[in-house]
């Protein structure tokens, strides 16, 4: 297995248990803005000592800095409603498949931005991708 292919599965299992331990935490009665808050400032300490261990230095232009802003503000939404969600009575078997199609969303933003190929490969695992997650959300 490739390095890009095991890392994606890694993001996977990761981004599975994300989506758990929120549905726990809201279920047990978490309040969102402070469980996101915690959830955040423990990712920028993993940040900062990741920086430290591979001896990183910070460095981003002015422009990518906006970027990288623009980016917490599309993740921060993302994870408030996804949270909200759950706390106003979603399950998280439906809401987490609906979310997932976020996919589509990215993989479409490549094709016209990136100019990443269409193939009819990807087309059609997109396709199962999708249609998968819908049969899920019912």
């Amino acid at each position: 297995m490739n390095v890009p292919i095991l890392l994606a599965v890694v993001s996977l299992i990761a981004g599975g248990l994300v989506a758990f331990t929120s549905q726990f935490g809201v279920r047990n009665g978490a309040n969102v803005t402070s469980f996101i808050l915690v959830d955040a400032l423990t990712f920028l300490g993993l940040a900062v000592l990741m920086m430290v261990v591979t001896k990183s230095p910070f460095v981003l232009t002015g422009r990518l800095t906006w970027w990288a802003v623009i980016c917490g503000i599309f993740a921060s939404i993302s994870v408030f409603t996804v949270l909200y969600a759950l706390k106003f009575g979603g399950e998280g078997s439906i809401i987490y498949p609906i979310q997932s199609l976020q996919v589509v969303v990215a993989v479409i933003l490549a094709f016209l931005v990136f100019r990443e190929p269409v193939t009819m490969t990807k087309l059609v695992g997109l396709s199962l991708g999708v249609g998968s997650l819908l049969i899920l959300t019912r």
